[in-house]
């Protein structure tokens, strides 16, 4: 089986891809990888694409110029099957892959893009083999269809991988440490978060993480003299586990103004529950719905009285309410990965 999978991005930026290779060496698959080299950081090969520019903006014809690219690729090869990551690319490739592989490839969609707004992506769900989601919530957006399967932005397989709760001590630090661990973004909500609580002295914010935001709110940061938030920048994934111990709640916040916002489950939903850290999440998204269903954090509806709701929360901390939720909520990621992990395998047979 000779399968090519599509990706628009680095492969840094496309952890998702390895939930594909796994599968894929399991079961023996020959398959090749071409990607879009934005940061011009991988080694040059046949099936990586450069273009003259350093980032993650593109515009459509610079998309137009890749999906040029990729098809020259495809017609040398004589892939079997395909797999394509995007709506983007969907929308540059979707002619071929009807005609050329109907019924033999897999669209998979981990965001909203406005391109959606200009074809027909109903007919390329429907003719694919299987069409992957990492939420639920894009049912939302997405046309109706029986071709859909979830995988979540998350690898674990067992709930002996899940990291001890513990009860939350004040008389350790006298403080409370909410950390935003991972890539920032969502500027607004965070400033509005961080205006809440800078004059607390019960409560610390700490970004960790490299992202669109750091240089505006670091300038935010020094302008306003504020002095209870640490903004520490990139790390690596090795520190990962040691900055989720340094905090006692992870911020997850973003507010319910967009698509994605509304719809994505971001990765740090995982991550915190995996190393049992309950979640501060705004009321109005997807991300919010499940957290309120399985007691994995706090809601809130505003930034009004936020401090007192976070100490209020944090003094009434049930673990086992928190360990029975977050088995609940990770063993239907289970499921449903374990139902992806089956579709894949059918499909490279």
């Amino acid at each position: 089986m000779k399968i090519a999978l599509i990706c628009p991005s680095n492969m840094l930026y496309m952890p998702y891809v390895d939930n594909y290779t796994k599968i894929l060496e399991e079961n023996n698959a020959d398959y090749s990888v071409i990607n879009w080299d934005r940061f011009k950081t991988e080694k040059e090969s046949d099936f990586t694409y450069r273009d003259s520019k350093i980032g993650h903006q593109r515009s459509f014809f610079d998309y137009f110029k890749y999906s040029r690219f990729v098809l020259n690729i495809l017609k040398k090869n004589n892939y079997e099957k395909i797999i394509v990551f995007g709506i983007q690319l969907v929308f540059f490739l979707k002619r071929y892959l009807i005609r050329e592989y109907g019924n033999k490839y897999i669209i998979d969609i981990r965001d909203h893009n406005r391109i959606i707004k200009y074809f027909n992506i109903e007919k390329s769900i429907n003719n694919s083999y299987f069409t992957v989601l990492s939420s639920p919530g894009y049912k939302e957006w997405l046309p109706e269809s029986n071709k859909y399967v979830i995988n979540h932005n998350s690898q674990i397989e067992s709930l002996d991988e899940l990291r001890e709760v513990k009860p939350f001590d004040l008389s350790i630090n006298n403080r409370i440490f909410v950390g935003c661990i991972g890539a920032l973004r969502d500027f607004k909500i965070n400033i509005d978060f961080i205006e809440s609580l800078k004059s607390s002295s019960m409560v610390e914010l700490n970004y960790h993480g490299a992202g669109i935001i750091n240089e505006d709110i670091s300038r935010y940061l020094i302008e306003h003299s504020i002095k209870n938030v640490y903004l520490t920048g990139r790390y690596n994934k090795d520190e990962e586990l040691k900055l989720y111990n340094k905090n006692d709640v992870i911020n997850v916040l973003r507010y319910n103004d967009g698509i994605n916002n509304k719809t994505a489950l971001p990765n740090r939903l995982y991550n915190a529950t995996i190393y049992g850290k309950p979640m501060l999440a705004f009321k109005g998204t997807q991300l919010a719905e499940i957290i309120e269903k399985y007691n994995l954090g706090l809601i809130i509806e505003s930034f009004e009285s936020i401090e007192e709701n976070i100490i209020y929360y944090y003094m009434n901390f049930d673990v086992n309410c928190y360990e029975n939720g977050r088995n609940q909520f990770i063993n239907g990621v289970m499921l449903e990965n374990k139902k992806f992990s089956l579709r894949l395998k059918e499909f490279t047979s």
